[in-house]
């Protein structure tokens, strides 16, 4: 998964969300409607996506702020993409990106209930845009949503690498984030929770939207909950993190949690 403001990205990286976002809503959609509207450009704005191995986009959304609130858009999979999770895995992201805020989005009619897994809930009336059936629909923070992403680290964090140390260390960074997204992607999926009939030695169980389960570990009650809070649902945002932070100056909190990692993965 790649995150990235505007600014940061290659020309080759903004054709290739751009064709995708064309291909999906002009070209298959039908659409005719002003898919470059500005908001890209925004400083605050995030792309979020997942490349398809050919110098283009396979999945993507972008974040977007909205004063008081965040709006999730452009949700877009490539049609020999799909059926992989990759939009869930990028609306997972994006949310955590929202920093405990309420987000918002229209999201198309009969993706209501795909929505409606991330906690998203109808707001208003239904409306046509550009002959498609819409919904707008809101997420307000809950108790159990993932932290709030360090994608966006505090300039006082950062130092300026020494000369002859910044390929090293950026390379290091983005090397922790594709062993995470790796590790992740070959890990059972789900909102993994501690449980069962010992409250002395827990299942750790991960839930899927569709409402089946799967074993993952069984452990004592201080290490399961730690398994349940590490589960892959923490690797979207912070790869982000990482990949973000090798953009420029190192933070010292991302280099030492990616040599941290690399130490302990398998």
């Amino acid at each position: 998964m790649r995150t990235a403001r505007f600014a940061e990205l290659t020309g080759t990286e903004v054709y290739g969300l751009c064709r995708l976002r064309v291909d999906v809503f002009v070209a298959e959609q039908r659409c005719a409607y002003p898919e470059l509207d500005g908001r890209d450009l925004e400083p605050a704005t995030v792309h979020l996506w997942f490349e398809d191995g050919e110098g283009g986009a396979a999945a993507t959304i972008r974040v977007l702020d909205d004063g008081g609130t965040r709006a999730i858009g452009r949700v877009a999979t490539a049609a020999g993409h799909r059926g992989q999770g990759l939009a869930a895995r990028l609306i997972e992201a994006g949310i955590a990106l929202c920093d405990g805020v309420p987000i918002t989005l229209g999201a198309q009619a009969h993706l209501e209930g795909w929505y409606e897994r991330f906690r998203f809930r109808r707001s208003g009336p239904g409306y046509v845009e550009d002959g498609i059936p819409h919904v707008p629909m809101r997420r307000e923070p809950t108790a159990g949503d993932p932290p709030a992403s360090p994608w966006r680290p505090r300039p006082e964090a950062r130092r300026e690498p020494a000369s002859g140390e910044e390929d090293g260390v950026l390379l290091l960074l983005r090397t922790a984030a594709d062993r995470l997204e790796a590790l992740a992607a070959r890990t059972t999926p789900g909102d993994w929770r501690a449980g069962g009939l010992l409250a002395t030695r827990p299942e750790v169980v991960a839930h899927s939207p569709d409402g089946d389960t799967e074993h993952v570990a069984e452990a004592r009650a201080g290490t399961g909950a730690w398994i349940a809070a590490l589960s892959p649902a923490l690797a979207a945002p912070l790869a982000g993190w990482l990949r973000a932070a090798a953009h420029g100056p190192v933070d010292p909190a991302a280099e030492s949690f990616a040599r941290a990692l690399l130490a302990r993965l398998p």
